[in-house]
């Protein structure tokens, strides 16, 4: 079983992402579990999504405490993951431009700038969820027509479009780092 946890802020569209990126692996053939946890309910407060795939079914119901890939949505929540547990063999999946500062695979996406590019920006403010499911199915190995197939159920017309056309970059563009070093 891979458990992925997910790592956000209220608002960001986390739940939603943990829900679709669920939604395209079963399409693959995979079991899979959401597990949302929200806390203070308001925006900018810390939340959390687990995400479990397995191809047998998945009868734990608990948070995940020792997550195969941890997604951070900022930088600034590895303090929160770390806090809810990380195995050393951990790897993460990151919105930015930089990997994080210690030794891990990391795998960066600059979802900010995919979101601004593909007009998902409401409020002022990039909506990142889109990209992160784009690149985060990339490293987990989940079919890109799996995702855009979730989507196109999910949403319709121009939002669909948005949102395929933002997937897709993510998908493209997401980059493995280890200890700062590329591995293209």
């Amino acid at each position: 079983m891979l458990e992925l946890r997910i790592h956000g802020r209220g608002g960001q569209g986390v739940v939603t992402m943990a829900e679709l990126l669920a939604k395209a692996a079963v399409k693959t053939g995979l079991e899979a579990q959401t597990l949302p946890f929200f806390g203070v309910e308001r925006r900018g407060a810390a939340v959390k999504a687990c995400v479990r795939f397995d191809r047998t079914p998945i009868r734990i119901r608990s948070m995940s405490y020792h997550p195969q890939a941890i997604a951070l949505m900022n930088r600034n929540l590895l303090p929160y993951a770390q806090m809810d547990g990380i195995d050393p063999d951990t790897y993460f999946i990151l919105n930015g431009k930089e990997p994080l500062d210690f030794k891990a695979d990391q795998w960066l996406l600059d979802a900010e700038a995919v979101a601004i590019e593909n007009n998902l920006v409401f409020g002022g403010e990039p909506f990142i969820n889109v990209p992160m499911l784009g690149g985060i199915a990339k490293v987990l190995d989940i079919p890109l027509s799996a995702v855009e197939e979730t989507i196109r159920g999910h949403w319709s017309g121009k939002k669909a479009d948005l949102n395929l056309a933002a997937v897709r970059q993510a998908y493209a563009q997401i980059k493995k780092f280890e200890g700062g070093r590329s591995h293209e």
